[in-house]
């Protein structure tokens, strides 16, 4: 996909981590947060109040139960974010990519393995990006212990688990 000076993104979900988005993005130059949606209006009158705090256009709005697919079909979006139930991501994500959006998912971009490969073929037909967010996966210490694991300083692993604590 061709470089984008500018990135026009739409969220689609703005409950913890979509509303928290709102202002994360503002900080950053070359974006520019163009619409919003969530299936409760209320949500999306309090991110446009945040695109206000921070000195930032106001943004589309899009809201109910199947709001997500009018915002996805929208001319001015580069990019669809979402932070929405686990059950939207796959759905989100496919609509957006066939009309024409790069997609940025939090975790799980998908729940089955037909959900995978189902944005990895749409993704290579569409030539969009689609792009799983996590915020540890290559942190310091992700990449210190798989190095350690792969030169044997664990010895032979058998089963793995982990996990962090939240405030």
């Amino acid at each position: 996909a061709p470089k984008l000076n500018i990135v026009r993104i739409g969220i689609v979900g703005l409950g913890m981590r979509g509303s928290g988005a709102v202002e994360r993005l503002s900080y950053i130059d070359g974006v520019e947060i163009t619409a919003l949606c969530d299936k409760y209006p209320d949500r999306v009158t309090k991110a446009q109040k945040t695109l206000e705090k921070m000195k930032r256009p106001g943004a589309k709005e899009y809201s109910g139960e199947e709001g997500w697919k009018a915002l996805c079909e929208s001319e001015d979006i580069d990019l669809v974010y979402t932070p929405t139930p686990w059950h939207l991501h796959t759905p989100v994500a496919l609509h957006a990519m066939k009309n024409g959006k790069h997609v940025a998912l939090e975790v799980p971009a998908a729940t089955t393995i037909e959900e995978c490969w189902q944005l990895v073929n749409t993704a290579e037909e569409t030539q969009r990006h689609c792009m799983m967010l996590e915020n540890c996966c290559y942190d310091f210490f992700e990449l210190l212990t798989l190095n350690m694991a792969k030169q044997g300083f664990f010895g032979e692993l058998i089963h793995g688990e982990g996990a962090y604590i939240h405030d």
